[in-house]
């Protein structure tokens, strides 16, 4: 079973398509497929989209009210992907923004089947590529992943901050038990490399696909606040360091 859990914030322009698009994708590969989507304290239409979404594709609607950030919304979505889970499933999270195309998650599985426990699609392995993001958000990614990668070096990993990621449901359990309560700590974007520095301390095989960021695609405004993302980042870095990871 393929487990699909999307984070949302007044994203009324974008789940409709994006729901149908994972769900094109799961029948023309024969996956058995539940996606689970959390909103996180919408103030647009998101709700009532995600209701219609579960009335129609039988979607799981999970909330935080009020908004509560992307760090409490993805352990929300990855707790609940967990409830359901049985040994051999795969949980792939993904932004709710249209920015992220289902498309590759058939190859990102084959890659677990491989022996990965974690497959990141990455804009910066061979074949990736970013289209309509702008400077400042591209400046932000490949500083955030220049000093990762300087402080954490994990052989096979080129894009830290990618939320489209594949999971063998297993290490997520595994991270659940080696940190508890700890293991999801960051409030903002900075819960993506967490998650995944946190796995690799534990031991995760990560390996990538090559994908193409669609940011042209995005319809609203980015959520992403650059100067109190950047701050973020380097408490993040330090207390990990600390921690000995």
């Amino acid at each position: 079973m393929l487990y699909v859990v999307i984070p949302a914030y007044n994203e009324e322009g974008n789940l409709g398509a994006l729901v149908a698009d994972i769900t094109a994708v799961a029948v023309r590969n024969d996956l058995a497929c539940t996606i689970i989507i959390i909103d996180d304290g919408s103030t647009d239409r998101t709700p009532a989209i995600i209701k219609e979404l579960s009335d129609r594709y039988g979607v799981v609607a999970l909330e935080n009210r009020p908004n509560a950030g992307l760090g409490k919304t993805m352990a929300k979505g990855l707790a609940k992907a967990l409830e359901l889970a049985a040994a051999g499933d795969i949980v792939v999270t993904l932004d709710g923004d249209g920015t992220h195309d289902p498309v590759y998650i058939p190859e990102m599985i084959k890659l677990l089947a491989e022996g990965y426990d974690i497959v990141i699609a990455s804009r910066f392995a061979p074949g990736g590529a970013e289209r309509g993001l702008p400077f400042f958000r591209r400046l932000l990614s490949r500083g955030s992943g220049l000093l990762l990668g300087i402080f954490f070096p994990t052989p096979g990993v080129s894009d830290y901050t990618s939320g489209f990621r594949a999971f063998k449901a297993e290490i997520i359990e595994r991270g659940y038990a080696r940190f508890g309560d700890d293991f999801i700590r960051e409030t903002g974007f900075t819960v993506t490399p967490e998650i995944l520095l946190k796995l690799r301390s534990i031991g995760a095989r990560i390996g990538e696909v090559g994908f193409t960021l669609r940011y042209d695609r995005k319809i609203g405004k980015s959520k992403v606040k650059i100067p109190q993302t950047i701050a973020q980042y380097i408490k993040m870095i330090a207390a990990l360091r600390i921690r000995g990871l």
